[in-house]
């Protein structure tokens, strides 16, 4: 796979992933079927990201994510990307994320990544995990 195709797959996911209109399992579709995500040492498989999924979609009314930089090499990647997210209570929380990708057959099956909260509560902290 091209390095453009890479990136062009972490944006078109990241954009389903904010889309709270965009059905579940086309944000899953861009992952394998044996995807791992490592968030702040919280291990995930795909069952546990589609559940952290569900629960940021009750959890929020909006969710954006702003890449900062992306670079990509063969079948890695690694962003640097801030994720505002506002609550029903219209609460706001920014957190800076650091992430390496792997990539397999065009799907996502990797995700390692670590998250500092830059505005926010404390419990915003564990948003990234959130189930």
């Amino acid at each position: 796979m091209s390095l453009h195709h890479n990136k062009r797959i972490l944006r078109e996911m990241f954009a389903a992933f904010t889309d709270f209109t965009v059905p579940l399992d086309r944000v899953l579709a861009f992952m394998t079927p044996d995807y791992r995500q490592c968030v702040d040492g919280q291990d995930m498989t795909l069952t546990d990201f589609q559940t952290h999924t569900q629960a940021l979609r009750n959890a929020l009314c909006r969710l954006s994510i702003d890449i900062q930089h992306c670079v990509c090499e063969g079948d890695k990647a690694a962003t640097v990307h801030v994720a505002h997210a506002i609550r029903h209570s219209g609460t706001e929380s920014l957190i800076k994320v650091v992430a390496f990708y792997r990539f397999r057959a065009g799907r996502i099956c990797l995700v390692d990544e670590l998250t500092h909260v830059l505005q926010g509560h404390g419990k915003d902290k564990n948003l990234g995990g959130f189930q």
